[in-house]
């Protein structure tokens, strides 16, 4: 059996705040370096800033590992959903999205996380390709886990952001 290749992950938390409040906060791609433990940073390429169809760049470490993609707003509805595409490396436009989902929810609302991926970009194959058979084996698990994780601190600290 080979393992899994494609995702469909999400993190929640519930933010005591407006969903337009939330929204501002995680749509500030400048400041995803301030929540993700993966994202570095990133800054607007073109287009206007934060909405459908700008673009920008987004700079990413894990350990030693530090790489930029470039990104598409895929959606830009103030208080609901925010979501990008990633482009570099992809086989697809919409092989790899994420977003942010703002749902009302009593004295606040929710946030969701969501990334989805239907196949492994080149860059993933490749670093899975120079791996030792044993941890080649399980990489892409390991990647998922490491995601799921990532995207709950995301969450977490948006949240905490949101409510200052």
């Amino acid at each position: 059996m080979s393992e899994p290749t494609s995702y469909d992950l999400h993190a929640s938390t519930h933010v005591s705040a407006t969903p337009d409040e939330v929204y501002r906060v995680a749509s500030d791609i400048t400041r995803m370096g301030e929540w993700s433990p993966e994202c570095i940073g990133g800054e607007w390429a073109s287009g206007e800033p934060g909405t459908a169809g700008a673009t920008f760049k987004g700079h990413n470490r894990h350990r030693d590992d530090v790489w930029t993609t470039e990104c598409e707003v895929t959606a830009a509805e103030p208080g609901r959903r925010f979501a990008w595409a990633v482009r570099s490396y992809q086989p697809t436009p919409d092989n790899s999205v994420w977003s942010f989902e703002i749902e009302p929810d009593g004295d606040g609302c929710t946030l969701t996380q969501r990334f989805q991926m239907k196949q492994p970009p080149s860059r993933l194959v490749s670093i899975k390709e120079s791996l030792p058979a044993d941890r080649a084996a399980t990489f892409f698990e390991f990647r998922r886990s490491r995601l799921q994780q990532a995207m709950q601190q995301t969450v977490d600290a948006i949240r905490d952001a949101a409510e200052r």
